[in-house]
C-alpha cells in the first residue's frame, strides 16, 4: 500500500513544518532610533550621542554650515531617526545652549534658600559659573555670540542667569561702602564673568584658573564690596560650593 504524503491546511503537499527555533531570526530595532552603523560611544543614549556630535560640528565649522545629516553621520544613525529626538537643528543648538546654563541659574536658586549674605552669593554664583565655563568642553557659550546661531536660540535661560547676577549684584552693592554705586554699572557683573570665554584660548589650565580668580574678585570690587571683606567671603563661599548638592 502506498503512503499518502502529508499535506497542510491548504491542501499543499510538503514535509514536516518548520520549528519555531529553525526560523530565522531578525534583530529587533528599537522604534524610531534605527542606525546605519553601530554605536559610536557606549554609555551614552542617542540623544546625548546627538548633542556631543553636533557640539563638536558646531564649534568646530560653524552652526550655518553644519547640517542635521552630518550630525546623523558621525553618530551613526539615519538622518530621520535624528528627528525622533530633536525636531531640527535649532532644538538640537537651543539644548546645548540651555546646558551650559542650567547649571548656573540652579546653583543661584540654590543660593537663595542659604543663609549667606549677598557679596558672598555674588561671589559663590561667579566662581560657580566660571568653573562650568572652563570645564566645558566644546566651549558651547561662545555659541551665544555667533551671529549665525543667534536668530536661532532662545535666551530665557540666560536672561534668568543674568537676573540672578543682577539681584546679587544690587544687594551687594547696597551693603558696600558706597551708596552710590551706579545701578546701570551693575550689568557690568555678568559681561565680567562672561570675559573669560576669551580667556580659555590663553595660556594653561593654571592661567586660566587664576584668571577666573581674579574676575570673581573683580565682581565684588565691581559693587564696592570692602577688600577687608574678601577672606571671609572667599571662605564661605568655598564652602558653600562644596556642600552644594548639584
Amino acid at each position: 500500500m502506498t503512503s499518502t504524503p502529508d499535506t497542510d491546511a491548504s491542501g499543499t503537499s510538503g514535509t514536516a513544518a518548520t520549528s519555531p527555533t529553525d526560523a530565522p531570526t531578525t534583530p529587533k530595532r528599537t522604534a524610531g532610533r534605527p542606525r546605519a552603523e553601530g554605536k559610536q560611544r557606549a554609555g551614552l543614549s542617542t540623544r546625548d550621542e546627538i548633542l556631543e556630535a553636533a557640539a563638536t560640528l558646531f564649534t568646530d565649522q560653524g552652526y550655518t554650515d553644519t547640517t542635521t545629516r552630518q550630525i546623523a553621520s558621525v553618530v551613526g544613525i539615519r538622518q530621520a531617526s535624528l528627528y525622533y529626538h530633536f525636531a531640527d537643528k535649532g532644538s538640537i543648538l537651543s539644548a546645548l545652549l540651555t546646558g551650559t546654563v542650567e547649571p548656573a541659574v540652579h546653583f543661584a536658586e540654590w543660593l537663595d534658600t542659604q543663609p549667606l549674605d549677598a557679596p558672598t552669593k555674588l561671589y559663590a554664583l561667579a566662581k560657580y559659573d566660571l568653573d562650568v565655563i572652563l570645564q566645558d568642553r566644546w566651549n558651547l557659550h561662545v555659541l551665544y555670540r555667533l551671529p549665525d546661531a543667534k536668530a536661532e536660540r532662545g535666551d530665557t535661560m540666560q536672561a534668568a542667569l543674568q537676573e540672578h547676577y543682577l539681584r546679587f549684584a544690587t544687594a551687594a552693592a547696597a551693603a558696600g561702602t558706597d551708596p552710590q554705586a551706579v545701578t546701570d554699572d551693575l550689568h557690568l557683573v555678568f559681561g565680567l564673568v562672561e570675559s573669560i570665554l576669551v580667556q580659555r584660548d590663553w595660556g594653561g589650565g593654571a592661567a586660566r584658573h587664576a584668571y577666573a580668580d581674579s574676575i570673581a574678585r573683580g565682581c565684588l570690587r565691581l559693587v564696592r564690596v570692602p577688600e577687608t571683606a574678601f577672606p571671609t567671603i572667599f571662605d564661605i563661599a568655598q564652602r558653600a560650593i562644596a556642600t552644594y548638592p548639584a
